[in-house]
């Protein structure tokens, strides 16, 4: 059990991760959120967490494979730039926080405010577009800059899809595959690349299907709000 300290300033209130089910028992009724995140074949641990109130909240699929650079040439999609910001924050929000259609842990108003989604998500690109060790790209249609993709170095050849997006108008033409291939084809040399989507996100999984990603892990989310 530890104290997540980013996620305590960011909210305002304790946010407390658990680790195993034996840390159950140091929970107490102070103003405080717990979150446990439990591998999908830990039957024992998601019984566990369901007993004590837990509840789920999302689900994440997780894919590791080798990937390596191709010859195409992406007309459409070019690095980011300071300018873009703004478009991609307003672009995320689009897509994560305000589609009817698309629901996460970050837009459950049993434990967050309506903009907290949005507050969230815009603290996360400020943060990571600015890491050296980030690559950001955009791809664009008719002038409009219509998706993102961020993509981190872990350690050495590992890399990991941080965060994306994709207008509706602009979906249909595999721009989240090209804005990823467009960045590994300017590493320039094969990695082991690590994507995480929500296992509701069915287009995105299909895609990685048909791309012949290795399925790694499948992760439970769950929430327990105390003392509110």
């Amino acid at each position: 059990m530890y104290k997540n300290e980013w996620m305590t300033a960011f909210y305002g209130y304790e946010w407390i991760n658990i680790e195993s089910a034996d840390e159950i028992k140091y929970t107490d009724k102070d103003k405080k959120l717990y979150e446990w995140r439990i591998p999908a074949d830990n039957f024992e641990e998601i019984i566990i967490a369901q007993s004590a109130d837990f509840k789920l909240v999302e689900t994440f699929i997780e894919f590791s494979s080798k990937v390596k650079p191709n010859e195409d040439t992406y007309h459409s999609i070019r690095f980011y730039e300071s300018i873009d910001l703004e478009y991609i924050k307003s672009l995320n929000a689009d897509v994560m926080c305000q589609s009817n259609g698309f629901r996460t842990r970050l837009n459950n108003l049993n434990y967050f405010d309506p903009a907290d989604c949005t507050r969230y998500y815009n603290s996360a690109i400020v943060n990571y577009i600015n890491e050296l060790t980030v690559k950001t790209c955009v791809a664009e249609l008719e002038g409009e800059i219509v998706g993102y993709y961020m993509l981190k170095q872990i350690e050495g050849n590992i890399y990991k899809g941080l965060m994306t997006g994709v207008l509706p108008k602009a979906r249909g033409a595999f721009l989240q595959y090209k804005m990823q291939q467009f960045l590994i084809n300017h590493i320039g040399h094969p990695i082991t690349l690590i994507n995480t989507t929500q296992l509701s996100n069915m287009a995105v999984i299909k895609n990685h299907i048909r791309s012949k990603r290795n399925l790694s892990k499948i992760e439970h989310i769950f929430y327990k709000k105390v003392g509110f």
